[in-house]
């Protein structure tokens, strides 16, 4: 797993029940999208996923990712151009229902395993937690050439997954 700083934040005040494992999300030729969990919060979802390329989409995922440099014209200095990656990326969405739509929360940056693979990591947020205990799951990279595909997750009860999420209370009183 690539969060490698914290997986949970210093100001975290509970910790998540788990509402769904590992599950390949979509698959094709030299590309896999794949979910590594979802964790429920008394205040949504939280959606771990993952994307792996390899030869020629490697290349093309990771210049999805790269701003070419070019020079300030006011300073001759080198900075970043545009990134190229805009309206391209990664997409997921549960959908036709508006209450469910993940919203990106951050990403990791790409690294290289082998010299012809590519990895970006991405956590995405529905809020509030729905209370489904069926989530289906569209998911489509069209830059990279991957079409849509849907899977449909079976969740616990959302009242199971309240029951499951722990409280982070220092008062020692509030312990039992």
């Amino acid at each position: 797993m690539t969060w490698p700083q914290r997986v949970i934040s210093p100001d975290a005040t509970e910790m998540g029940a788990i509402a769904h494992g590992p599950r390949i999300l979509a698959r094709d030729p030299g590309l896999i999208v794949g979910l590594r969990s979802i964790v429920a919060y008394s205040s949504g979802l939280d959606l771990a996923i993952v994307a792996i390329a390899n030869g020629v989409r490697a290349d093309a995922m990771e210049q999805l990712f790269q701003a070419p440099a070019e020079l300030d014209p006011v300073t001759g200095e080198p900075r970043r151009g545009r990134w190229a990656g805009e309206g391209r990326q990664l997409q997921v969405r549960a959908l036709d229902d508006a209450m469910l739509q993940p919203v990106p929360r951050r990403h990791t940056q790409g690294f290289h395993q082998q010299p012809d693979s590519y990895r970006r990591e991405y956590l995405y947020e529905i809020s509030p937690l729905p209370d489904v205990t069926e989530l289906p799951l569209l998911t489509a990279w069209p830059a990279l050439g991957l079409a849509p595909v849907t899977t449909y997750l079976e969740l616990p009860a959302p009242a199971v997954l309240r029951a499951g999420t722990l409280f982070l209370d220092t008062d020692p009183g509030h312990w039992f």
